[in-house]
């Protein structure tokens, strides 16, 4: 007798997306303050600006203050001032 088109749950392909569990764990971490366990980076390129990455990498050019803030070590007193390869984390 032939098999259904449908399979069984265990013939599911992988992916990589985040499993169920996976999502509310990570959910949960950040109920509890807590980081999460991967850091996105971005590299500066030349003619980069702050609120042009935050623009790109956190959906809103006004939030460039919160990335100046959790970069300041590595940017320096000018936030004006990024140069081409500086590595800046995102804030979440």
């Amino acid at each position: 007798m032939p098999r259904s088109e449908g399979g069984s749950a265990t013939d599911q392909p992988t992916t990589d997306q985040p499993t169920e569990t996976e999502r509310v764990m990570e959910q949960r971490r950040g109920e509890r303050g807590g980081q999460s366990t991967t850091t996105k980076t971005y590299t500066v390129k030349s003619g980069d600006t702050l609120s042009d990455i935050a623009q790109s990498e956190m959906g809103d050019a006004n939030r460039w203050h919160e990335l100046y803030e959790a970069n300041k070590d590595a940017v320096g007193d000018n936030p004006d001032l990024i140069h081409p390869g500086l590595e800046l984390k995102i804030p979440n």
